[in-house]
């Protein structure tokens, strides 16, 4: 009986992670939207674009040049995870510019926990959007 109410939580669990994780995905796509939408400030605006991009284009390059290699080999455990996450953290950052840097540090304190958020729900997006594709053909 306990082994049955285990498997009945695992698999709703299961089912229930990818739903929530594209919620909290759509919910933070919103709220950064709506930081946009209240700045008044073409250059913080400017920034966060920046920001943006860095990360979309540092998941992007790290996905293609670490990931994809270690998942073929079916290698790719929770330290190689990490290793991905500090490569696309590098490269967020040395593709922001010093302004933009200085500026989000600012805003959010921390600029590299705040770039870790942003690369992790990427990550997800990218990856939701890939299952998409995957399933539509």
């Amino acid at each position: 009986m306990n082994a049955f109410i285990i498997e009945l939580l695992q698999a709703m669990a299961t089912a229930a992670i990818p739903i929530c994780a594209a919620y909290l995905i759509q919910y933070l796509h919103r709220k950064s939207e709506q930081i946009i939408a209240q700045t008044d400030n073409m250059t913080i605006k400017a920034f966060l674009a920046e920001a943006t991009d860095a990360v979309s284009t540092a998941v992007t390059y790290t996905s293609q040049t670490f990931v994809d290699a270690f998942k073929k080999e079916g290698i790719f455990d929770k330290e190689k995870q990490q290793e991905a996450l500090k490569k696309s953290l590098d490269k967020a950052i040395s593709l922001l510019s010093e302004p933009a840097k200085k500026a989000l540090a600012d805003i959010y304190g921390n600029l590299e926990a705040y770039l870790t958020s942003k690369i992790e729900a990427e990550v997800r997006s990218q990856k939701t959007l890939a299952s998409l594709s995957a399933m539509s053909v």
